[in-house]
């Protein structure tokens, strides 16, 4: 009888190919593709070292005191409990400078707006009657927008003196700058094709923007408007501080009185008053679209 000795079967594995199964270190190596272009991670390098370079720079540049801020850290708990309050006697007077506040922004807001109207129509590369005047409006605009809003009321308030007047002319350029540029934008995205149907009739230029333009631009307008309500209202409370009026007034009284209580009520005031005022915007630019 011959004996045939039994050879326990290998299992063959492939070394790569079509089915994607790798065998060997050596060919995960060759084979690897890197996720992003060499240039792209160089590049990528580049701006995270530049910016820790910026931050520190900027740091020493501040001669940042960190010691005594550690130090003063301590007395955050005994500052906090000070905070801890409530004052209702505020309520009443801190509504009233809210809405006064609100008045502030809605009021600049209805002048800027109509300003920006007129404006973006004169600028908008396809609608400008007068491309000289469209560059001189733009050119206007990117200066008012280039100049923050403290400052602009800061200027406004040294030459007609601290007032809800000086709030409402600042917050009115603001937005003027704001929603001309929105507004333009708007314009410029139209189709050309009804302008130009427009045109072949004989229709004038306030035809064009009246029938053509306008109706195609209202959402937009629209939208831009409700998204500036929140800034507007948000601009007046911060102008308060520095003489505006409105409850950012009260508040600055408040901080300069160290009346805790008071300045948490205030605070709590402001918070549901803008959170409020997102969600009803929120609402509406959904009704909107």
């Amino acid at each position: 009888m011959t004996t045939t000795a039994l050879t326990p079967s290998v299992p063959l594995v492939s070394t790569g190919g079509a089915d994607g199964v790798v065998g060997s270190t050596s060919f995960n190596r060759r084979n690897h593709i890197p996720l992003a272009p060499r240039r792209e991670r160089l590049i990528t390098a580049g701006i995270t070292i530049g910016a820790i370079a910026l931050f520190v720079t900027a740091v020493t540049f501040l001669n940042l005191d960190l010691s005594t801020f550690v130090a003063r850290m301590a007395n955050f708990p005994n500052v906090a409990r000070r905070f801890i309050a409530f004052d209702p006697s505020m309520l009443v007077s801190g509504l009233e400078q809210l809405a006064v506040s609100f008045g502030l922004g809605v009021a600049g807001l209805v002048l800027g707006g109509a300003v920006a109207f007129v404006l973006a129509f004169l600028a908008a590369d396809n609608t400008a009657p007068v491309p000289a005047l469209a560059h001189v409006i733009k050119g206007g605009v990117s200066i008012i927008r280039a100049i923050p809003s403290l400052i602009l009321i800061l200027m406004i308030v040294a030459s007609i003196g601290i007032g809800p007047t000086s709030g409402v002319v600042g917050l009115m350029l603001s937005s003027i700058g704001y929603l001309t540029k929105a507004f333009i934008s708007t314009i410029e995205e139209q189709n050309p094709a009804t302008m130009e149907a427009l045109k072949a009739t004989g229709a004038s230029w306030l035809q064009i923007m009246i029938e053509g333009i306008l109706p195609a631009v209202l959402t937009g307008f629209t939208a831009w408007i409700a998204i500036r309500l929140e800034s507007s209202v948000s601009e007046s409370i911060s102008l308060g501080v520095i003489g505006a009026g409105g409850i950012g007034q009260l508040l600055g009284r408040a901080l300069r009185q160290h009346n805790h209580s008071g300045i948490t009520t205030l605070v709590l005031i402001i918070f549901v008053a803008m959170f409020a005022l997102e969600l009803i915007m929120k609402h509406f630019k959904e009704k909107i679209r």
